[in-house]
């Protein structure tokens, strides 16, 4: 990891740290020394604790991601070099790298999802009321009201509605 408070990179393995190294042009003869051995091992064990822990973190996000999204396919994205590229050397989290690497396939599944809730809604009856015109409201005369009619309109005023013309 790069240390912004300085130039120089933090002590913390990198995942290329962890590859071997080709060295010369495969003429020389790798050094065997006592005080060589000892230090290469230390290295090494390092950068597999660090790879190990790497692994434990990128599994922890998989399976939190899968909660999400459960129709996510890890062997699948470790296919793509992007993905894998921005998870192991970028330091993204899972949940970043595949919305960063299917950014424009999750834009048109949202258009198309947009879509088709505008044409459902086109197809459909509106219900009274919700339209552009309200519902036509009846306004009656009581001059032209039945003795039924008002019978009713003065049951309803004594069990306390309001009527009004």
């Amino acid at each position: 990891m790069f240390n912004f408070n300085t130039n120089k990179r933090s002590t913390e393995p990198s995942i290329n740290s962890a590859l071997p190294k080709e060295t010369g042009t495969g003429n020389a003869v790798p050094n065997r020394g006592a005080t060589a051995q000892p230090q290469q091992g230390t290295a090494e064990a390092e950068n597999q604790a660090y790879i190990n822990s790497k692994v434990q973190e990128i599994e922890a996000q998989r399976e939190e991601f899968m909660k999400k999204r459960p129709d996510f396919d890890m062997k699948a994205e470790m296919q793509n070099p992007d993905f894998v590229k921005y998870v192991w050397h970028m330091g993204l989290t899972v949940e970043d790298a595949y919305y960063l690497v299917h950014r424009e396939d999750l834009i048109r599944e949202g258009v198309y999802e947009a879509m088709n809730r505008l044409a459902a809604r086109r197809e459909r009856i509106p219900e009274n009321g919700a339209g552009k015109n309200s519902p036509a409201v009846v306004k009656k005369n009581p001059k032209d009201l039945t003795d039924k009619e008002i019978d009713s309109i003065i049951e309803r005023v004594r069990n306390g509605e309001k009527v009004s013309f």
